[in-house]
């Protein structure tokens, strides 16, 4: 589950999907790869025209955790 209050001004929302995360923010793919052995997949190779969302619903993924670590990474090599 994802907080929507939490998006407002972001620059990594929910409805995005993987792909177009990686390609604003490369460092972002680390973070998804992090969250593969939760997911119990690669979900660059199973998920990346799907949105943050979709695979936080999908794969049981805690959302805002997720947000929260790819807006680190971005902002860190912004």
């Amino acid at each position: 589950m994802i907080h929507r209050k939490k998006e407002e001004g972001a620059l990594i929302t929910a409805d995005m999907t993987l792909v177009a995360v990686m390609e604003q923010f490369p460092a972002a793919e680390a973070v998804f790869r992090m969250y593969d052995s939760q997911a119990g997949t690669c979900l660059c190779c199973q998920a990346l025209f799907d949105t943050i969302d979709d695979i936080v619903e999908r794969y049981g993924l805690d959302g805002d955790a997720l947000l929260r670590e790819l807006r680190e990474a971005a902002s860190a090599n912004a």
